[in-house]
């Protein structure tokens, strides 16, 4: 079963949106031309990942501290970011290693669908 998403037209230029879907709220997006689906919450301070952007290295970055989720696996590839150094690989080392659930998605005709 397939529920639409949104057009690729719909995606801003961060790459990345918020969607209201069947299983609740996600953060959708392309990552180098390839349509994702990731849980929308931060693992640092909650921040909104749908409210970032997609970084030149196909991740997402969180708006508040830059921690960064590869799209496919779901998985912390750069803690946040701030005054503290120290603490961002820390934290990737131990909450971080909680991913995010990363769900299947294909572009029909310009539209995102969600694969259920």
């Amino acid at each position: 079963m397939s529920e639409r998403l949104l057009a690729l037209s719909e995606i801003p230029e961060t790459g990345v949106t918020s969607v209201d879907t069947s299983i609740g709220r996600l953060a959708v997006g392309l990552s180098d031309g390839t349509p994702f689906a990731i849980s929308p919450i931060c693992r640092h301070l909650r921040g909104d990942l749908a409210k970032g952007h997609v970084a030149d290295d196909g991740c997402v970055e969180c708006p508040l501290h830059a921690a960064r989720f590869d799209v496919k696996s779901g998985a912390m590839t750069r803690g946040p970011q701030g005054a503290f150094k120290p603490v961002a690989g820390l934290f990737k080392n131990t909450v971080g290693r909680m991913t995010l659930k990363s769900y299947p998605v294909v572009e029909r005709d310009g539209i995102l669908f969600l694969e259920a």
